[in-house]
């Protein structure tokens, strides 16, 4: 089973940001929390100023890391998945093959943990490197899920 998709600009846009948001909640956020927390430590201990610093600090690693996930994800994804050009998808026994303009890449099923398919992007954390693995929605028909849902069930 194949699956083609050619992507626009609000597309790729869409799951730049997607990806991005994705990305920026997984690493920025937790980082954030440490930070003001550790701050408001700080702050009792200290009086107050060293707290307010680190307050500022955790809104600049907010915001830098917004800034850095979307730059990130449009440069990988840019290059995937360029406007106007057709990549594709198939579905084997074994697992699920991306035709980008990177190349070609494979990914077994049982490699698919924690999928969550959503209007953009399919999220899953791969199972093997630990990093999380985006497809493009337009790549991933929801049939394809049982597949991912198999493989979690048999692991």
């Amino acid at each position: 089973m194949q699956q083609e998709w050619t992507p626009t600009e609000p597309e790729l846009d869409a799951l730049v940001r997607a990806t991005a948001r994705h990305h920026w909640r997984a690493v920025a956020v937790p980082g954030s929390v440490l930070v003001v927390g550790i701050g408001f430590v700080a702050a009792a201990l200290s009086g107050g100023g060293l707290g307010l610093l680190m307050l500022a600090v955790g809104a600049l690693w907010l915001g830098w890391s917004g800034y850095s996930a979307l730059r990130g994800a449009r440069e990988v994804l840019g290059t995937a998945y360029p406007v106007g050009t057709t990549v594709s998808a198939e579905a084997t026994d074994d697992g699920l093959v991306l035709h980008t303009a990177r190349g070609r890449a494979e990914f077994a099923w049982e490699r698919f943990g924690r999928p969550r398919l959503g209007p953009v992007v399919l999220i899953a954390r791969d199972r093997v490197t630990k990093r999380w693995l985006m497809v493009p929605r337009q790549l991933f028909p929801e049939a394809w899920l049982d597949h991912v849902g198999a493989a979690a069930r048999d692991s």
